[in-house]
């Protein structure tokens, strides 16, 4: 199974002075800070079935296959909303897809969850 987990808006509040790239690189340093792997203040928002993660894969095109391929190697892996705009045009239709589209600020998390593979 392959949980994606968005981060919640509790990092973003006070922080609307700031540039989004400064706003960004302070998001993903509060969260990593505390250990690699934890993300505070995220949800899951979607489990996608390891057949159905494949067939994302096999259907999408070459970013698509380097940047969401890495999980195999990584077993997490971050997707900004810059991220997302490549993948969109490169992935067909499904559960996934529609989170990126809701993608405007923060940043997502794949996870690989062994205890469901």
């Amino acid at each position: 199974m392959v949980e994606v987990y968005r981060l919640t808006k509790r990092h973003l509040d006070g922080a609307k002075s700031e540039s989004a790239l400064l706003n960004q690189i302070k998001i993903f340093s509060t969260c990593v800070g505390h250990g690699v792997g934890t993300i505070d203040f995220s949800e899951k928002v979607l489990e996608i079935p390891p057949a159905e993660f494949e067939a994302i894969l096999q259907n999408g095109g070459e970013y698509l296959r380097f940047k969401l391929g890495n999980l195999s190697r990584y077993f997490e892996v971050e997707v900004f909303p810059e991220h997302a705009a490549k993948l969109l045009p490169e992935m067909m239709e499904c559960p996934f897809k529609k989170v990126l589209e809701e993608l405007r600020e923060g940043y997502l998390v794949l996870r690989k969850d062994f205890k469901h593979a």
